[in-house]
């Protein structure tokens, strides 16, 4: 099972998007993944509808969100997130996705923070948060769970988080962020 993705981006509001398809259970599922064009609402007709990253180009921001959701549809999942979860977490809000690096879950948990910071994403306005970890088959339950709560611990109480771990065959150690924020 390995997801790719194709480009549907309809040019009447400038608005970019990208379908991600996988197979599931014998069948074909796909999400909608939207970088809305400056003063687009978002919408209930995409599974995901992205807000830029500060600073960050929105096309490196859609780049980001779409390689991570391809890594959480495919397969050699330890822990799976699937689309359902996405849309659970997603739908309705708009989402900014935080990706970071490192050679240890301490140093993911402080690249992230400074990431949540730089952000501009006030924990108060979360309502989901998707973790996708990957790391090598040697990364203990440990790393994965202080890198969960070193998300939580940025976020209320309330927030809806769903992890999920991917082993690789790279020595490196990767988290991405998915977080839903309300509409304003």
């Amino acid at each position: 099972m390995t997801a790719r993705h194709i480009d549907a981006t309809d040019k009447t509001d400038g608005s970019h998007v990208v379908k991600i398809l996988w197979n599931e259970n014998d069948s074909e599922r796909e999400l909608t993944v939207r970088m809305p064009a400056a003063g687009t609402d978002a919408t209930d007709r995409v599974d995901v509808d992205l807000l830029p990253v500060p600073g960050e180009n929105s096309a490196t921001t859609m780049d980001d969100a779409v390689a991570a959701l391809e890594g959480f549809l495919g397969n050699n999942k330890y822990i799976h997130i699937d689309g359902d979860d996405v849309r659970s977490v997603c739908a309705g809000a708009l989402t900014t996705v935080i990706r970071v690096e490192s050679g240890s879950s301490t140093g993911i948990v402080e690249a992230l923070d400074g990431r949540f910071h730089d952000s501009g994403v006030a924990s108060d306005e979360v309502t989901g948060a998707i973790i996708a970890i990957e790391g090598p088959k040697s990364l203990q339950l440990s790393d994965a769970t202080a890198i969960v709560g070193g998300v939580q611990k940025r976020l209320t109480d309330k927030v809806e988080i769903i992890w999920g771990l991917n082993f690789t065959d790279e020595d490196v150690l990767r988290a991405t962020v998915l977080l839903a924020i309300q509409q304003k």
